[in-house]
C-alpha cells in the first residue's frame, strides 16, 4: 500500500473520532482541504494558485491566515536564493485578500455576541479548562493517536519543507486553540495532523524500514 493511501486511511480514522460536539462544523474539514491544496501548490511551485485558495479558505475559516505565511517561510528557508523576489507579490496579494475577507465579513455581519464555550472565557480560564479536563486528553489521543509521537521522534529524517511547515503551523496552532477553543473538539487539530504529523510519521517509518 502506498504512503498516500496509508496517510488517507490514518486521517480518516482520526476524523471518525473528531466528532465531539462537532455540530456539523464542516468548515473545519474544509480547512484541511485548503491547507493541503496550499501545501501541494507550494511544493510544486504553483504559487499563483495560492491567491484563489487563500480567498476561499478565508471565507471558510480565519485559521487560513497561515497559508500565506507558509509560502513566505518556504521562500526564505527552502527555495533557492532569489525565490523570495518571485513569490513576494503572491504573498502580498494573498495577505491583502485574507485581510479584505476577514474585515469584510465582520462589517457585513456586524457586531456578534461572543459565544463562551461551556461558560469559559478565552485566555487562562479556557486554558485551565482544557488542560485539566479528562475529555481533552481522551479525545486528543483518540483522534491523533501516536502519530505525532512517531513523527517527532523521527524529526531528523524530515525533509526541509516539512520542517518549515511544522514550525509555521504546529506551535501557534496548538497555543492559540489552547487559549481560545475547546481542545476536546479535536476536529480543530486535523490540519496539523494532515499537513505535518501524518506525512512526517510516514517519512520516519519508511526511512527506518529502508535502513533495515
Amino acid at each position: 500500500m502506498s504512503n498516500a493511501l496509508i496517510g488517507m486511511a490514518v486521517l480518516a480514522w482520526g476524523m471518525s473520532y473528531s466528532n465531539y460536539d462537532s455540530d456539523l462544523s464542516f468548515n473545519t474539514f474544509f480547512d484541511i482541504i485548503f491547507y493541503l491544496l496550499a501545501g501541494l501548490c507550494i511544493l510544486k511551485g504553483k504559487f499563483i494558485w495560492l491567491i484563489p485558495i487563500t480567498f476561499l479558505a478565508a471565507l471558510n475559516r480565519e485559521t487560513s491566515v497561515l497559508i500565506p505565511l507558509l509560502l513566505l517561510s518556504v521562500s526564505i528557508f527552502v527555495l533557492p536564493k532569489g525565490a523570495l523576489q518571485k513569490t513576494m507579490p503572491v504573498f502580498i496579494i494573498a495577505v491583502a485578500i485574507y485581510a479584505a475577507v476577514f474585515i469584510g465579513l465582520r462589517l457585513l455581519y456586524g457586531k456578534q455576541e461572543v459565544v463562551l464555550p461551556y461558560g469559559h472565557y478565552p485566555g487562562l480560564d479556557l486554558l485551565n479548562y482544557n488542560l485539566f479536563r479528562q475529555a481533552t486528553w481522551q479525545q486528543l489521543i483518540a483522534t491523533l493517536s501516536i502519530v505525532p509521537i512517531i513523527a517527532i521522534i523521527g524529526y531528523k529524517k524530515w525533509s526541509l519543507p516539512l520542517r518549515v511547515f511544522f514550525w509555521v503551523i504546529v506551535p501557534i496552532w496548538f497555543i492559540v486553540h489552547a487559549f481560545s477553543a475547546v481542545m476536546a473538539e479535536t476536529r480543530l487539530f486535523l490540519v496539523p495532523q494532515a499537513m505535518v504529523f501524518i506525512p512526517a510519521a510516514l517519512l520516519s517509518v519508511t526511512q527506518q524500514e529502508e535502513a533495515i
